[in-house]
């Protein structure tokens, strides 16, 4: 079955000072991607389209208008729950994205934005101890940062727009050229924090 959407957005915008953009899901919000995995966002959660890097949003647009608001909501509540890993959520928005009617060459730039700009985390195989002190255990969750210099993302951008080439081959790319720094708890450090 190919990939496609599960109900629609349906939501209620939250009344807050600042920049005001919170809504909440009144309804249960889905995807099935192209491996079968069903990707729900559920009924009462809250998302302001910050996964998706500020900065872009001249280029795209909003999260909350086109052809990729629908991607935007599931990668938004995933990129917050984090049940799954952030590289299969960025693949979700991604397939998302071309479900929305987003072009394949604008999904994989998106892409590229997400994976290498947005909100990165993996599950850690084993303990990570700094100086004695354990501060993520087994099987927790290590968050990174991951950026580019500017020249090679723009090379990066250029490439798929003149060669539009495969997810596999994007990805590979981004691991050659960006780099990942850990964030670690500064409490488990011993550093205190006001």
């Amino acid at each position: 079955m190919p990939v496609h959407f599960i109900g629609t957005v349906s939501v209620s915008w939250l009344t807050q000072p600042g920049a005001d953009r919170d809504v909440k899901l009144d309804q249960d919000f889905g995807f099935e991607d192209s491996g079968g995995l069903v990707w729900t966002a559920k009924k009462k959660a809250i998302v302001n389209g910050a996964s998706i890097p500020q900065i872009f949003w001249s280029t795209f647009g909003s999260p909350f208008i086109g052809d990729y608001r629908r991607a935007s909501v599931l990668h938004d509540y995933y990129c917050e729950v984090r049940t799954r890993p952030s590289a299969a959520t960025h693949l979700m928005f991604y397939e998302a994205c071309l479900a929305g009617g987003v072009g394949p060459v604008k999904a994989k730039t998106m892409y590229i934005m997400v994976k290498t700009f947005g909100p990165s985390w993996t599950v850690v195989a084993e303990s990570i101890v700094v100086n004695g002190h354990t501060v993520i255990e087994k099987g927790g969750m290590l968050t990174f940062s991951r950026t580019m210099p500017r020249a090679e993302f723009s090379e990066m951008i250029q490439w798929i727009e003149t060669e539009n080439p495969p997810i596999a081959d994007i990805d590979a790319e981004i691991e050659k050229r960006a780099v990942v720094v850990p964030v670690l708890p500064l409490a488990e450090l011993g550093i205190e924090v006001d």
